[in-house]
This record gives C-alpha cells, structure tokens and sequence, in this order.
C-alpha cells in the first residue's frame, strides 16, 4: 500500500518564513539560544517532510523504541543500550543493523528536537517562549566532537583512521598514564603535565609542517556566532518558498522585498542562492531543477 504524502504550506509568512519574532537579548539582537534551537528545529522540519528516508528512518525508530518502552529523554547507558539491540536482535535488527549503528541510532533520535512531542507537526515559532526556554539543544555539539582526542581532523573533518597531507588541526602525542587510576588523580596528573603536553603537540606540528601538512592559522571560536543561524534561517526560508513551494524565483524575491521594507527579511539574488544553498542548507541535498 502507497504511503500518503505529506504536504505542509508554510503559509504563514512571519512564523515559517521571516522566522520572527524571536526572543530578544539585552541589546535588542536575536537571542542565540532561541535562534540556534529554531533554525535546528525548522531545518530539520523541512527536511522531515521533503525527505522520505529521512521521514522514514525516524519514523521506524520511534515505533522501534515504543515497542522496547525506551524513553529516548532517559540518556540510556551503552549496556542498556546493547540489551535492547539483543531483545530485538533476532526478529527486527539484525538483518539491518549491528549494536554500533543502533545505538548511533539512539543518540541521533534522543536529542532536540526530535525528543520533543510537538516535533516536526508544529513550527517552532508556534511555542511561547516560556516553553521553548525549557527545551534544551548544545549548538557546540560539533565543537565538542572535533575535541575528542580519539579523532583526527583532517581537512576540516573528523576520521578515526585516515593519514594524508591535507589540512589539520589536530597532532598525535603519545602520553603514558596509569591505567589504574582514577578521574580525578588523572585529571591531576594532566593538569600538571598540560604545558608538557602542549610543548609536545607544537614540537609534532613542526615536525608534520616540514613533511607537508598544513595547519589552520589562529584558535578555533568558542562558539558560532548568531549571525550564522540568522544566514541559515534567511536561506531556509527561500529554500521552503522556492523548492517546497514551487514559486519562480522572482516571487519569492517580492515577497522578501516586502518583509525587508518591515526590518523582517532581506532577500538573496538568485545567482547568490543557487551557489551558497548546499552549503548553507547541506541536510536538505538540494537539486537544481
């Protein structure tokens, strides 16, 4: 039997497309933690409707942990999470997966928004702020996973196993530790080797530098900053017009010029967005058509 399409409007233009209004700082800008969540929070909403696998993968999965009663908000540990794959094992997951992929699975599903109920049916905007205060989601999740120290980061990504001489951030040092020690006597014992350790990492920088690898210049920013989400919710609200609205471009620039001449949107030229949108919108695989 043929699944029913889903179809979503997005006809209402401040809350879908302008994406305002948002929480307000202290100085009157955007607030960052409301912009991040909504631009995750309406990127993946569009995705979930425009993309059927992406539809279909979360869709599986939440019937999936319905059926083992796994509360994805619980934060289950790795052992639990191996348990469940085994009680399904025999009859649903192993033909597809293996206990890696399912609880790669699980921490995909069990972060914002997806563990939000209202998610993906309504926008975010719909919420008042009192309970989007409440939702939480880390927009330096990326940050955090390039700081693992099991990863390489090659050419501005992470691969576990991959040598080649392309841009990096990262060296190998090799330190020796006590196993048997615990957190916080290892801990101590970093704290007051971390010179040592740095004077290593640049003395392996050096030494990778002469053999051709190239290292990015200046420290990596603390944080993305907001005008990157209000760029993404801009493009975002083009691409919904343009790709899941069908208008031809120049309406869409029209009705952008009306919500600029209210201080609510700018519009992108065409050439602009066609070049950018994969980049700024990489989830959505847009297709030019």
């Amino acid at each position: 039997m043929k699944g029913k399409e889903l179809k979503i409007t997005y006809d209402n233009l401040d809350r879908d497309i302008f994406f305002c209004p948002l929480i307000k700082d202290s100085k009157g800008r955007n607030d960052f933690d409301d912009i991040s969540k909504c631009a995750v929070w309406e990127e993946n909403r569009t995705r979930y409707f425009s993309d059927k696998y992406f539809r279909a993968f979360l869709d599986i999965f939440k019937v999936l942990f319905n059926r083992l009663g796994i509360d994805p908000k619980l934060n289950l540990e790795k052992d639990e999470l191996i348990d469940c794959w085994k009680e399904l094992s025999n009859d649903v997951m192993l033909p597809l997966f293996n206990e890696l992929k399912f609880a790669r699975i699980y921490w995909t599903y069990s972060k914002y928004p997806f563990v939000v109920e209202t998610w993906p049916w309504n926008a975010y905007l719909s919420h008042a702020p009192r309970i989007r205060r409440t939702w939480v989601y880390d927009p330096f999740e990326n940050r955090k996973k390039f700081e693992n120290v099991r990863y390489k980061s090659i050419d501005n990504k992470e691969y576990p196993d991959r040598k080649a001489k392309m841009n990096r951030k990262k060296v190998p040092v090799t330190i020796h530790l006590d196993p048997l020690y615990d957190i916080n006597k290892t801990s101590r014992v970093l704290n007051e080797n971390v010179e040592e350790i740095l004077m290593m990492a640049r003395e392996e920088m050096e030494k990778m530098e002469k053999e051709g690898h190239v290292f990015r210049k200046g420290v990596v920013k603390n944080e993305r900053p907001r005008s990157f989400f209000e760029t993404e919710l801009r493009y975002l609200g083009h691409y919904r017009l343009f790709k899941c609205r069908g208008m031809e471009f120049h309406e869409v620039e029209e009705i952008f010029n009306k919500g600029s001449e209210k201080n609510k949107a700018r519009p992108l030229e065409y050439d602009t967005f066609i070049k950018k949108v994969n980049k700024i919108l990489p989830n959505l695989h847009f297709k030019f058509f």
